[in-house]
């Protein structure tokens, strides 16, 4: 298997456990107009943990990278939250937040297809 077939699942197994240890961060990213904003954010980081786990296993692995595509279309409404947020919070012009996230965001979608 190739090392960053390893990294990527790491990280997202990292990412995931985070959710649950810094819970309250990422309730503030999920979108102010979802209910249950608590629960999206646990459900989220069980399920980067689940990606984690999945990617590691060959028979489950492009199953696993082609939900993970889904998955980053799907949550990235939390990243313009946290754009928004940090934007105001360090006095930094949204384009170069955007500039830096939506690239970041095709790269992993990419990422992910390498093993579709």
């Amino acid at each position: 298997m190739p090392i960053d077939l390893y990294i990527m699942a790491g990280l997202y197994c990292i990412a995931g456990v985070t959710h649950f240890t810094h819970t309250k961060f990422f309730v503030h990213a999920v979108p102010k107009i979802l209910v249950y904003r608590r629960f999206i954010a646990l459900f989220s980081g069980f399920l980067e943990i689940f990606i984690g786990m999945g990617l590691l296993f060959s028979p489950t692995r492009s199953l696993t990278a082609i939900f993970l595509m889904v998955f980053l279309v799907a949550i990235y409404p939390a990243n313009i939250v946290q754009i928004n947020y940090y934007s105001t919070k360090y006095q930094i012009a949204k384009w170069v937040l955007w500039a830096i996230r939506f690239p970041m965001q095709l790269g992993l979608i990419y990422w992910a297809y390498q093993y579709v």
